[in-house]
């Protein structure tokens, strides 16, 4: 009932990014755990699995410029790449601002 809210919803399902989602294997709110020299532990907002590679986008409520959310996106990108064996691309949506910065 929100109209504000709404928009918000429609602005981001209207993204570049998503204009093949439905080619796409869709992972929602993906947790994973690895070992490395420490123990990493993730949940991944959207992640859309391709036939030849994965974009994984996490939202943010504003600001994306964060360098935490960079070695966070990066993290995900090093496990996903792993065990897919596939490129990945990492990228944060700002859901007030409507706006997408590529990691990588």
């Amino acid at each position: 009932d929100n109209k504000f809210i709404r928009n918000k919803v429609e602005k981001f399902l209207s993204n570049d990014l998503l204009k093949n989602i439905s080619n796409a294997n869709i992972y929602k709110e993906y947790e994973f755990m690895y070992e490395d020299d420490d123990i990493y532990h993730g949940i991944i907002d959207l992640m859309l699995e391709y036939n030849d590679h994965i974009d994984i986008i996490d939202y943010k409520l504003k600001g994306i410029t964060d360098e935490n959310y960079i070695k966070q996106l990066n993290g995900y990108k090093e496990y996903i790449e792993k065990i897919s064996n596939k490129e990945v691309s990492t990228y944060l949506y700002s859901i007030l601002d409507e706006k997408v910065l590529q990691i990588n």
